[in-house]
């Protein structure tokens, strides 16, 4: 959007902090929309048993298109982040006395709400899947039909998922503290690493849950 709008480019902790709350916003839509897509299986099971074919066949094709359209998210927040980042290094230095601004420590507890926001969803997407690999199995036992081996681990996968929205909250707070002490110094700069690393890690999830829907794996 800075781009897009050519606005002027200041390195501003506010102008950074607003480009990391965004990368997350795109994370949180990818998890959104990844939830859909197993969501849509659900159905397209239960239309697959009352052998709704055309239904199914719909179901599938939705879920389908969710799931790339998350991980199309995942990647289309990390271009933005990086490009937005690099045009506010671009840009003029602020004063000190601007970056220990009050404003600037309510910027940081907003970005900190958005790392536990993103938490949550990891959280609640992980029982969702957890709770996926349940449902398969109770339908199996009401209507005494196997249902084929595709969906046998995923409660593991719900769990890996989950413990990285508690990985998430715990990687906010350090970035919370760290993010106080640079404005305590009157200095403050996004880490690259930090949220590349993070990103990747959630895209690599996301990944392994599109094959998933898919069925490659």
């Amino acid at each position: 959007m800075l781009i897009y709008k050519r606005l002027p480019s200041v390195r501003d902790a506010r102008i950074y902090m607003s480009v990391e709350r965004t990368y997350l916003g795109y994370i949180r839509l990818a998890l959104y929309a990844l939830s859909f897509a197993l969501f849509l299986m659900k159905l397209e099971v239960l239309a697959d048993i009352t052998q709704k074919i055309d239904v199914s066949v719909i179901l599938r094709t939705v879920a389908i298109a969710s799931a790339l359209i998350g991980d199309f998210l995942i990647l289309l927040g990390a271009l933005v982040f990086y490009w937005d980042i690099s045009y506010i290094e671009g840009g003029i230095m602020v004063d000190k006395k601007e970056v220990v601004d009050p404003r600037i420590y309510m910027a940081a507890e907003r970005t900190f709400l958005a790392w536990i926001r993103t938490s949550i969803s990891l959280i609640i997407f992980g029982f969702v899947i957890e709770r996926f690999e349940f449902f398969i199995r109770q339908l199996e036992r009401v209507f005494s039909m196997h249902l084929g081996n595709g969906h046998q681990g995923l409660a593991k996968i719900g769990l890996f998922i989950i413990s990285i929205g508690l990985i998430t909250l715990i990687l906010g707070a350090i970035n919370f503290f760290r993010t106080i002490r640079q404005v305590d110094r009157g200095f403050y700069r996004t880490s690259l690493w930090y949220y590349k690393v993070y990103g990747l890690i959630i895209f690599l999830t996301c990944v392994v849950l599109t094959f998933y829907v898919l069925r490659i794996i």
